[in-house]
């Protein structure tokens, strides 16, 4: 899909699943996280594959060898905010919309992000996003909407207060901008005052304070953005295949 460009966050460290190695190399059922996203985003035959890598970036390179993707480096692990901001030096001539995608949320479709793409750019949104319903959202950043459905900003829960915990719809981390809004925006953002992080989901506000258009798209399949961060998460993601499988 000429005009689209994916990229996908892998610079983190994975530090529930033991931090020894980098986590998107973890094998689910005898591939990669990171190959299972790869399959996908492939598909859409982008401009082009920026992944962001930081720790044990190696693991990863080795993994991708023969891919055609390219790389840019968190030198410092300072938040997603930060882990896109540093793509722009690859982007600086492009116009057009940026998928940005965590490396280990291995489930997305190529169905959902088609529908993404399309809610975005027949809204002509400067943002859309994924978002799922969970009955257990703890972990989740919050979405915050008004009355009239309108998005207000997503609440990360480390920062979130006992009303807006008990909000059931999360961001699923899977986002299309406009590039020409965003580079801008991610300039803006502050550090989160308790993790000292660059978050991405700050930018939501940023936007909305400068009267550009942002936009959420439900899937209806909470499996789809399993994040994997523990051993039950990498167990979970194995039955999730195992069903795939048999239904196709």
């Amino acid at each position: 899909m000429e005009n689209c460009v994916f990229v996908i966050l892998a610079a983190g460290m994975g530090k529930r699943l033991g931090g020894e190695n980098q986590k998107i190399v973890r094998k689910i059922l005898g591939k990669s996280m990171i190959s299972y996203i790869l399959e996908t985003v492939k598909k859409f035959n982008p401009y082009k594959i920026i992944v962001v890598v930081g720790f044990k970036k190696e693991e990863i390179f080795e993994e991708l060898k023969g891919e055609k993707v390219e790389y840019v480096e968190q030198k410092e692990l300072k938040g997603t905010g930060d882990a896109v901001l540093c793509t722009e030096s690859l982007l600086k001539e492009y116009k057009g919309d940026i998928i940005v995608l965590n490396g280990d949320v291995p489930f997305i479709t190529e169905k959902t992000i088609k529908e993404l793409i399309k809610l975005h750019r027949e809204n002509k949104s400067s943002c859309s996003f994924l978002t799922t319903i969970l009955d257990e959202p703890k972990g989740f950043g919050r979405v915050i909407k008004d009355g009239n459905g309108k998005v207000l900003g997503i609440i990360e829960e480390i920062n979130a207060d006992e009303e807006q915990k008990k909000i059931k719809e999360v961001n699923a981390g899977v986002y299309i901008f406009n590039s020409i809004d965003l580079f801008p925006a991610l300039k803006e953002i502050r550090p989160d005052p308790i993790k000292k992080e660059y978050y991405l989901t700050e930018i939501i506000k940023i936007l909305n304070s400068k009267n550009k258009k942002v936009l959420t798209y439900l899937t209806d399949d909470p499996e789809e953005v399993i994040g994997i961060n523990t051993l039950d998460d990498l167990k979970r993601a194995e039955e999730v295949i195992k069903k795939r499988r048999i239904h196709g």
